[in-house]
C-alpha cells in the first residue's frame, strides 16, 4: 500500500471519530441546584428555632413576671398588715412557679398570721427538710410553736434558729432571735430556763452599744438577775449620766437587790417629773425608810443602833396585835383566822416581844451590841408571821422591816 493511501485511510478515520459521540459529560447547573436547597433548608430551620427559643423564652419570662407581681403584691399586704389578702396574692405567685420556696416560705407566714397554723406548720417542715439548717424557717416554727402553747418544740426551734444559716447579719440576727427567746420564757414564768438565755445575750452585748445594754437590762430586772441589770445600767450611765430610763433601771434593779442606799442615789437624780411616777416615788419611800429603820447600817452611833432596834419591835408588835384580830385575819384573802394556828403563833410572838421588851432597854443594847441580833431576829419571825396571815403590805415601817429581814437573812425577799 503505498503512503498516499496510507495518509487518506487516516484521514478518514480521523473524521470518523470526530462524528462518533462521546461519553456523556456532567453539567454544573443540577450540583449548585441542591446545594442551594439545602443552605434555604438549613436557614429555615435556624430561623425557625431562633423563633422558638424567643417564644419560650418570652413565655417563661412572662410567666416568672405574673409569678414576681402576684409575689410583689403579697408582701404588699402582709407589710401593710393584711394577711388574709397576702395569702391569695401568695397562692396566686405559688400557681405560676409552683417549686418556689422562698414563695412557699411566705405563704407559711402569712398562713401563720390568720391562725392556720397546722397548714403554716406543714409548709415548712417541708422546707426544713431540704434546708434542716435554715434559720428563718426553725424560727417560723418556733414561733408557731410558742403561739400553740408547746414549750419544749419553742425552745427547740429557737435554739435552731439562733444557730442556723443566716444570710444577712447573722451574729445581729442570732442575738435578736435570743433576745426574742428570753421575751418568750419570761412571759411564761420559765425564770429558770430564762436566766442561761439572758447571759448569753448580756455577754454578747459590748459596752458601748447603749441600746442593747438597755435592752438587756430591761430583761434581767424582770428576772430574778437584778445585779445583773443593775450592771447593764450602770455601764449605760458612764456614758449616758443623765438618762432617765437608765436611772430609773437602776434604781429600781437596786431596790430589788436589797441595796437600798444605791437605790435612792440613783432615784434621787431622776429629772423631777421622772421622780413623780408614782412606781419609783413608791420604791424610793420605801428604801428611806429602810435605810432609816436598818439598825444594821453602817457608819451609825451604838445608840442609833439600840433606838433603831427597839423602834422595829414596837413597830412588830403593832402588826402583830393588828393582824391577830379575828376581823382583819379573816378579811384577807386565803389567810388563816386569829383562832386558826396561825393566830395562836401570833399571840405567842407577841407574848414573847413583850417579854423581852419589859426585860430590855435601849442602854442594855448600847452595852451589849450583840443583843441586837436577838431583838431583830423576833422582829423578823413577827412580820414573817403576820405576813403569811395577814399578807404583805405594799408599803410603810412594816414592808420596811420585810426587806430589811430580806438583806440580812431574816426573810427570802
Amino acid at each position: 500500500m503505498s503512503e498516499e493511501t496510507r495518509q487518506v485511510i487516516s484521514e478518514a478515520q480521523a473524521g470518523v471519530m470526530e462524528e462518533l459521540p462521546g461519553p456523556p459529560q456532567a453539567t454544573s447547573s443540577p450540583r449548585y441546584s441542591r446545594e442551594a436547597v439545602l443552605i434555604i433548608t438549613l436557614v429555615i430551620l435556624v430561623v425557625l428555632s431562633v423563633v422558638t427559643a424567643f417564644v419560650a423564652r418570652f413565655y417563661h419570662n412572662k410567666i416568672r413576671s405574673l409569678a414576681d407581681q402576684w409575689f410583689a403584691e403579697g408582701e404588699a399586704a402582709f407589710q401593710a398588715g393584711d394577711a388574709k389578702q397576702a395569702l391569695v396574692d401568695y397562692r396566686n405567685a405559688l400557681v405560676y412557679a409552683p417549686d418556689n420556696g422562698d414563695f412557699q416560705f411566705h405563704l407559711a407566714q402569712a398562713l401563720a398570721a390568720v391562725g392556720q397554723g397546722e397548714q403554716a406548720q406543714s409548709y415548712l417542715l417541708t422546707l426544713l427538710a431540704e434546708s434542716p439548717g435554715s434559720g428563718q424557717i426553725n424560727l417560723a416554727l418556733a414561733r408557731i410553736a410558742a403561739h400553740s402553747g408547746s414549750k419544749s418544740d419553742a425552745i427547740n426551734y429557737y435554739h435552731r434558729a439562733i444557730y442556723g444559716v443566716w444570710e444577712k447579719n447573722p451574729l445581729g440576727t442570732r442575738w435578736q432571735v435570743r433576745r426574742e427567746l428570753c421575751e418568750y420564757l419570761l412571759s411564761q414564768g420559765a425564770l429558770t430556763q430564762a436566766e442561761p438565755e439572758l447571759i448569753a445575750l448580756g455577754d454578747q452585748v459590748p459596752p458601748t452599744d447603749i441600746t442593747r445594754l438597755k435592752i438587756t437590762a430591761g430583761l434581767f430586772l424582770r428576772s430574778t438577775l437584778s445585779n445583773r441589770a443593775l450592771n447593764e445600767y450602770q455601764l449605760v450611765l458612764n456614758d449616758e449620766p443623765g438618762d432617765d430610763e437608765a436611772l430609773g433601771g437602776a434604781g429600781t434593779a437596786a431596790f430589788h437587790s436589797g441595796r437600798f442606799a444605791e437605790a435612792i442615789y440613783y432615784f434621787e437624780k431622776l429629772s423631777p417629773q421622772k421622780r413623780a411616777d408614782p412606781e419609783f416615788a413608791s420604791m424610793l419611800e420605801t428604801a428611806h425608810q429602810v435605810r432609816d429603820a436598818d439598825p444594821y447600817e453602817g457608819g451609825i452611833t451604838s445608840r442609833e443602833k439600840a433606838t433603831r432596834a427597839m423602834n422595829a419591835l414596837r413597830q412588830a408588835q403593832s402588826r402583830v396585835r393588828e393582824c391577830a384580830q379575828p376581823q382583819n385575819s379573816s378579811s384577807q384573802s386565803g389567810s388563816q383566822n386569829a383562832n386558826s394556828g396561825s393566830g395562836a403563833n401570833l399571840e405567842d410572838l407577841n407574848a414573847t416581844s413583850e417579854k423581852m421588851q419589859s426585860e430590855l432597854h435601849e442602854s442594855d443594847l448600847m452595852r451589849d451590841p450583840g443583843r441586837i441580833d436577838a431583838v431583830m431576829s423576833l422582829v423578823f419571825q413577827m412580820e414573817d408571821a403576820a405576813e403569811h396571815a395577814c399578807g404583805m403590805p405594799s408599803a410603810g415601817p412594816d414592808r420596811a422591816l420585810l426587806l430589811i429581814a430580806g438583806v440580812h437573812g431574816g426573810g427570802n425577799r
